[in-house]
């Protein structure tokens, strides 16, 4: 299990991008929302040829196999006006009466007035992690409240250019201190509490921090950070990772 568990979330972080901190001071993880997509270009076929017989025939198209090459394409990515985009009043979660008892369907942190609805969200075809865009995501590969192990949630940070009135799900994560506390509520009605204990910065490889660790736990992955843009350029190496045990 732990073998999959490798290969699967081994893309999960590289999926999600996000910042560099600044190297004067302690950084902090965070993940960023680029999109990418594979194109391909395919090599034309061979022009038909026809003869100069009496009775012309037209040869058979010959047809060359496609080569397929890769090229990252961004499709959409999020501005930078968090805090120029109008705000919207976040919508009130509701939990899903068909959804599995123990699935979460809301997460609350007081202290930043953040109060959500996570939607449940695996891998795609590709085994590329799905991230919801303006959504919290539960990793439904991960642990559910109460089972022991560690729970996984992801967001985004920035509000995407599409929608600058939907604001993004983790935007003020980042502000969430050690000792603080996440609330979180399974379908059947059941709370469970939980205290920031740790933010690190990490970087794609760190695939510990979503794997089963032993003990129950809540790991909250930002993608995209406070600090995204680095010399002009769009940074990607790290990401936002909070920590938070269960209150017994």
């Amino acid at each position: 299990m732990r073998r999959m568990l490798l290969g699967f979330v081994g893309c999960i972080l590289v999926g999600c991008g996000g910042t560099v901190g600044n190297p004067s001071a302690t950084p902090l993880p965070s993940l960023e929302p680029t999109i990418e997509a594979m194109v391909a270009s395919v090599v034309p076929t061979n022009t038909p040829v026809a003869t100069a017989a009496a009775s012309p025939t037209r040869l058979p198209t010959q047809t060359v196999a496609p080569e397929i090459t890769s090229k990252p394409v961004e499709l959409d990515t999020p501005t930078l006006n968090e805090q120029n985009a109008p705000p919207t009043a976040a919508p009130q979660p509701t939990a899903n009466p068909s959804s599995n008892p123990g699935q979460p369907v809301r997460m609350v942190i007081e202290t930043i007035g953040l109060d959500l609805a996570p939607v449940s969200v695996g891998l795609d075809q590709r085994n590329v992690p799905i991230v919801p865009k303006h959504d919290v995501g539960w990793y439904n590969l991960s642990a559910q409240p109460g089972q022991g192990e560690n729970v996984v949630l992801w967001g985004h940070v920035l509000r995407w250019k599409d929608a600058p009135n939907v604001p993004a799900p983790f935007a003020r994560v980042k502000d969430v201190a050690i000792g603080e506390t996440i609330n979180l509520y399974s379908a059947d009605g059941s709370e469970y509490r939980y205290r920031v204990t740790e933010q690190v910065w990490a970087t794609p490889d760190q695939v510990q921090y979503i794997l089963p660790v032993g003990s129950e736990r809540l790991t909250l992955v930002s993608c995209i950070g406070d600090q995204v843009i680095v010399e002009g350029n769009l940074e990607l190496s790290h990401r936002l990772i909070t920590i938070a045990e269960p209150i017994r």
